[in-house]
């Protein structure tokens, strides 16, 4: 007899489909299985301890040397960041099909400017293309694909600009880094993408990445310097070091922090294929400046990176930044939230979702297939 269970969320049905194939593994394999989790549970558990007291430690460290900075701003600031005028642009696409080699990829590419400043109704613009490829695998055909969604990218960055060029310091809000995709050092695509970067900066639109997967060792590598090698010799990575000391960082400020700015440069690691990316960017005049930010006690920690392509103070860098988070944080992130509304809103607004891809991918091939093709779909 077989028992259907109505689940009522989609985690629930998650649970039960783990619960399901968790009994139909072999009893003696998961008896195995689950001693070994036992023992690296504790082992983990040890790590985490230790990484614990050493974030403690670190963050009382780093707060007296001035490396956590409060969002806070009097009402005259505030209102004089509601007229600066701001943009956001996001990308997103599918992979469908696959027959005979070839795949169409369906994109998606958004634009957000509020050219007058704060408004719950920016103009948003959208933009949808389908192009064919011919590859092997599914694997190559994605790295293909997210190529040319940061084609679109740029092409939307072009445009926005040209709306909020010379409007004395706009901003672009870009959803992911300046630099994208981090590991990808085609001569070709950094050249187009830096001359779209530099002709943002020509015209004073400023350019903020706004990153949201906190990944790489960047700011371990700068702290490595700051602070003595045996200060981070625990943590693995960014994330694996921030996650605690940010947590405090917020809970002793009692408000929403960030990170003293440094220049990507500082926190290189030769070996690194990101640094061997960054310094293609960095050849052609292009400088990033970033920063850790945490809006709240339970939010996320996000990365929000400058571009520059001209020598500036630190004293202008610190400047530059604490504009910028306080229009992220105290303009443009409503209450409740903890990303600003414009990415928010390019980020929905772009987004092809799997079943409108494969719907499209079907009237394709409707309309392409003739009777004696129909085999070629059908076995795919």
């Amino acid at each position: 007899m077989v028992i259907f269970v109505a689940a009522r969320s989609l985690e629930e049905l998650k649970n039960l489909i783990r619960k399901i194939e968790f009994n139909k593994t072999e009893p003696e394999l998961l008896i195995d299985l689950i001693y070994k989790a036992m023992n690296a549970g504790e082992g983990e558990r040890d790590r985490l301890r230790r990484v614990s007291e050493k974030s403690h430690k670190l963050f009382r460290l780093l707060k007296d040397k001035g490396f956590f900075c409060p969002i806070k701003s009097d009402e005259k600031t505030l209102n004089e960041l509601k007229g600066v005028p701001i943009g956001a642009i996001d990308g997103s696409f599918q992979v469908v099909g696959g027959v005979g080699g070839r795949w169409y990829v369906i994109l998606g590419i958004s634009q957000v400017i509020a050219e007058h400043g704060f408004t719950l109704q920016p103009t948003i613009k959208v933009d949808g293309s389908i192009e064919s490829l011919e590859a092997v695998d599914e694997g190559s055909v994605n790295q293909k694909s997210e190529i040319l969604m940061m084609l679109g990218e740029i092409k939307a960055l072009r445009g926005i600009a040209e709306v909020l060029g010379n409007k004395n310091g706009s901003y672009v809000l870009i959803d992911g880094p300046i630099i994208d995709p981090p590991l990808y050092n085609n001569e070709e695509y950094v050249e187009n993408r830096v001359s779209v970067l530099q002709s943002c900066d020509e015209r004073k639109v400023n350019i903020i990445g706004f990153v949201k997967r906190v990944m790489g060792s960047n700011y371990t590598n700068y702290l490595k310097k700051e602070v003595g090698s045996e200060q981070v010799a625990e943590f693995t990575n960014d994330l694996d070091l921030l996650s605690t000391i940010m947590f405090d960082a917020v809970k002793s400020e009692s408000c929403p922090v960030y990170t003293y700015p440094i220049n990507y440069e500082d926190g290189c690691d030769n070996k690194d294929r990101a640094t061997l990316t960054y310094n293609l960017y960095k050849d052609r005049g292009l400088t990033i400046y970033y920063s850790y930010y945490k809006p709240s006690l339970r939010g996320k920690i996000f990365r929000v990176e400058f571009a520059s392509f001209r020598d500036i103070s630190e004293q202008k860098v610190m400047e530059t930044f604490n504009q910028v988070l306080n229009l992220i944080n105290q303009i443009w992130t409503p209450p409740g939230m903890v990303e600003p509304l414009p990415i928010m809103i390019a980020h929905a607004k772009c987004n092809v979702r799997r079943g409108a891809a494969e719907t499209i991918y079907y009237e394709i091939m409707a309309r392409a297939l003739i009777e004696g093709g129909l085999h070629l779909w059908l076995e795919s």
